[in-house]
C-alpha cells in the first residue's frame, strides 16, 4: 500500500529544483513490458554517453509479457526521462520516494544494457591437516564482465557463489571454518512481495488490485 502511495506521487508530479512540478515517471497500474520506441532511444544514447559502446548491444532489446491476460493498454513503468537520475533529484525527494524512483530508473536503463557475462569456475584447494593431505573444492563463478550490473550492482545471493580471481598455486589461508547442518524446512510463510508474486503466476488479480486484495487479507 505504502509503495503504491508513492508511486502515485512520482507519477502525479514532485516539485524539483526550480520549482517546477515534474511527473517522474509513467502509469504505474499497468503489468506490460513494453517500451516506447523514443524512450529506449534516449536510454540507448545515456548508456553510450555515461559507460561507453560496450555496454549497448546491437539491436535494442524488447520484451514480451509472461503474465496470462495481461493489461498491456499502457507502456512499462519507467522515468519519464532517464535524464533525470536519482541522484539529481535526491534532495527534492522524500527518502522513501528516492527508494522507489531508483529502483525503477535502473530497472529501466539496465533492460536496455549488454548481459553480464561470467566464467564457470571450479577451485581445488590443498591443505594439509595434522599430517593428512586433503583437498577442498569450490565451484561457483567469477564475474568477467558487468554488463547491465554496472547500474543495478552485482547480486550478493544466488545459486553459485561468486569467487574472486585466483591463480594456480596462489598460497590461501583460512579465515573462517563453518560447518553446517542442514534440515529439510517447511515452505516459508508468505510475505506480501512473494503473495504478489504468487498472485501474479496464477493470475488473480491487476497491478493496480494488488495492494488492496492482500490489505484484505492482513484486515
Amino acid at each position: 500500500q505504502r509503495t503504491m502511495v508513492f508511486a502515485q506521487q512520482l507519477y502525479e508530479g514532485l516539485p524539483l529544483g526550480d520549482g517546477k512540478s515534474e511527473g517522474l515517471i509513467t502509469y504505474m497500474r499497468t503489468d506490460s513490458v513494453q517500451v516506447a520506441a523514443t524512450a529506449v532511444s534516449e536510454a540507448r544514447s545515456y548508456i553510450v554517453e555515461t559507460h561507453g559502446k560496450e555496454f549497448v548491444p546491437e539491436k535494442p532489446r524488447v520484451f514480451t509479457t509472461k503474465t496470462k491476460a495481461a493489461q498491456e493498454a499502457h507502456e512499462a513503468i519507467r522515468p519519464t526521462d532517464v535524464r533525470i537520475t536519482p541522484e539529481r533529484v535526491a534532495k527534492d525527494l522524500s527518502d522513501e520516494q528516492n527508494k522507489l524512483y531508483r529502483l525503477i530508473w535502473r530497472r529501466f536503463v539496465a533492460c536496455q544494457m549488454t548481459p553480464a557475462q561470467w566464467d564457470s569456475t571450479a577451485i581445488f584447494i590443498d591443505a594439509e591437516v595434522d599430517g593428512q593431505d586433503l583437498v577442498f573444492k569450490a565451484n561457483g563463478r567469477t564475474l568477467v564482465f558487468d554488463g547491465f550490473y554496472k547500474v543495478v550492482g552485482v547480486p550478493n545471493r544466488g545459486d553459485d557463489a561468486i569467487l574472486p580471481p585466483l591463480s594456480e598455486a596462489q598460497p590461501l589461508a583460512p579465515i573462517d571454518i563453518t560447518p553446517k547442518q542442514h534440515f529439510t524446512n517447511p515452505p516459508p510463510r508468505y510475505t506480501e512481495a512473494s503473495l504478489q508474486k504468487k498472485l501474479e503466476q496464477e493470475a488473480i488479480g491487476r497491478p493496480s488490485t494488488y495492494a488492496p486484495i492482500i490489505q484484505t487479507i492482513q484486515d
